[in-house]
């Protein structure tokens, strides 16, 4: 099954943010992007970097390679590489490519950083980032899904998972890759927040329904944002359309689910602190407790 690029496949043709690819935990399947200039959002064309149709990879006079790979890590700061990909070029001029994934590639879910390379005569020309979320299954072994809140959960928990229940915009509130980012953006809060008391990533973070609050708070404020720099009243049919008036009561939801979040994140922190504060230790006469 081929999965298309979900960004420009919902319309976004001329997107000019980070997009993302969603597949499933233990699947098999090819993926289909459209390669963009991230600053025009035009098609690039690979044939500028001596790369044609039809090939994975070509040798140059040189022997270097010359070609299209996809680069995925679990994290940015990961020292190792979760996969490297070659990908096909199925129409070179307008940038368009296929890759396949399976196995190791899809075993574990997460929200994995990912760029797909295009290499001329062995040195890597351009780099555009994206988004490969992986949803977690069934299929999985319940260490590589740790169950994971997915994209569809918080969809579900905003009434976002139907284009044409939003009867006024006629489109998704929200972007996979804006909820990638809202997620990864709410555990590197976590993270960042002292005490240093564990450290998680989107795929290992434990505290499912605590996060959808954050998540759903972080996508409110971002799109109350986004409605404010674009209120303005217009005509349409004799109508008078003020479809970005409510950005007020999107921040207000924002910050009262981000209230919930950070108070949540506080207290949960100092229990983890205050439950690890103490320790045994063990000599030879008896057994004492320390502070850590």
């Amino acid at each position: 099954m081929t999965f298309a690029n979900n960004c420009t496949d919902s319309g976004y043709t001329t997107l000019k943010d980070v997009p993302s690819v969603e597949v499933d935990q233990c699947t098999e399947g090819t993926v289909s992007m459209t390669l963009r200039d991230p600053s025009t959002a035009h098609e690039i064309d690979l044939t500028a970097y001596g790369i044609y149709n039809d090939s994975s990879a070509s040798s140059s006079s040189s022997g270097e390679f010359t070609g299209v790979k996809v680069v995925i890590k679990e994290m940015p700061t990961s020292q190792t590489v979760w996969a490297t990909i070659e990908a096909d070029v199925v129409d070179a001029i307008n940038g368009a490519i296929t890759w396949d994934y399976s196995g190791n590639t899809v075993i574990r879910a997460g929200i994995f950083t990912a760029e797909v390379q295009i290499w001329q005569d062995g040195i890597r020309r351009r780099v555009l980032p994206f988004f490969f979320v992986v949803n977690p299954s069934l299929s999985g072994v319940a260490s590589n899904s740790r169950q994971m809140l997915s994209i569809a959960e918080i969809r579900m928990t905003l009434r976002d998972s139907d284009a044409a229940a939003n009867f006024l915009i006629d489109e998704l509130d929200f972007k996979t890759n804006e909820i990638a980012l809202m997620i990864r953006r709410c555990v590197d809060y976590w993270n960042e927040q002292p005490p240093p008391v564990g450290t998680y990533t989107a795929a290992s973070f434990p505290w499912r329904y605590n996060l959808s609050l954050g998540v759903a708070a972080q996508l409110h404020k971002m799109a109350s944002i986004h409605k404010m720099r674009n209120d303005l009243d217009y005509n349409a049919g004799g109508i008078t359309v003020q479809d970005t008036k409510n950005w007020q009561t999107y921040a207000t939801v924002g910050d009262q689910l981000w209230d919930q979040w950070i108070n949540w994140v506080k207290h949960k922190k100092y229990q983890l602190n205050v439950e690890g504060a103490f320790a045994t230790l063990q000599s030879g006469y008896s057994y004492d407790y320390i502070y850590r």
